[in-house]
C-alpha cells in the first residue's frame, strides 16, 4: 500500500521499498524520500536510531487533519 503525503502529487505513483541504510567506507548513512543522504554514523544501529528520529521529526512537522 503506497503512502501518500500532503506534498505528493495527486496521481498515484508506484513506490518500491528499499533498504534506507547503506555503508560507505565503514560509515553508515540513510536515504530520505527527498533524496538526501544523512550521516555519517559510526554503527548501523546509530543509523537506524537516526532514521526513527528523522521520521518522528517529519511527522511532528505535518499539520493535523
Amino acid at each position: 500500500m503506497p503512502a501518500q503525503r500532503a506534498t505528493d502529487p495527486a496521481a498515484p505513483v508506484t513506490r518500491f521499498r528499499s533498504e534506507r541504510i547503506c555503508a560507505i567506507n565503514h560509515e553508515y548513512f540513510f536515504d530520505t524520500r527527498e533524496g538526501q543522504l544523512m550521516g555519517p554514523y559510526r554503527t548501523r544501529q546509530e543509523a537506524q536510531q537516526a532514521v526513527q528520529e528523522y521520521i518522528r521529526q517529519c511527522q511532528a512537522q505535518q499539520p493535523s487533519l
